[in-house]
């Protein structure tokens, strides 16, 4: 069955999202403000741009933000297979850095991007997602940062995609019951 804008169920509504994405960045200024004056971030594309840039209006110290482009899903479910497509160009050694993902759910893509990460030894390297399957064991992979712990649905919305489409939604919903992604 086909997936259509009015078969998706709002889980967390816009005014829900944004309180909690201004929380977290006061939670990010409380505790790096003591350790840098530049911290580093690193949005993970394309999921992560609209939480990335929210986040980033809500955090009050400088930042220094890169992207990378990783692909594993196809449709609603993970390829297996991790598509590198672009990828940050400078050293992070010495830096405090956050990953910015949009959803930990199976916790391979990340686990890819920390372990790679982790080659540049930075001073700090941790992830904030808006979204954390908590259900799931993502490999070991805690996030510090999580705006939402959401149930084990196929989400959709502010980022979220089915073969690229519902991201511009401005909210995070669900298929409803009996439709598949």
């Amino acid at each position: 069955m086909e997936i259509t804008k009015e078969s998706i169920e709002v889980l967390y509504d816009g005014p829900t999202i944004q309180k909690r994405i201004a929380e977290l960045g006061k939670e990010i200024a409380k505790d790096y403000a003591p350790l840098t004056d530049t911290l580093y971030m690193v949005c993970v594309l394309k999921g992560s741009t609209h939480f990335f840039s929210d986040l980033l209006l809500n955090i009050p110290i400088d930042v220094h933000y890169m992207f990378i482009q990783i692909a594993s899903y196809a449709g609603s479910s993970s390829s297996g297979q991790i598509v590198v497509k672009s990828w940050i160009e400078e050293s992070v050694q010495g830096k405090h850095v956050i990953v910015v993902e949009d959803i930990l759910d199976s916790g391979k893509t990340l686990k890819y991007v920390l372990n790679y990460l982790s080659k540049y030894h930075p001073e700090t390297l941790e992830v904030a997602t808006l979204v954390d399957k908590a259900s799931k064991d993502h490999y070991g992979i805690k996030a510090k940062y999580v705006g939402f712990n959401a149930p084990d649905y196929f989400l959709l919305g502010y980022g979220l995609d089915y073969n690229q489409r519902f991201r511009n939604l401005p909210f995070i919903g669900y298929v409803k019951h009996g439709e598949e992604a």
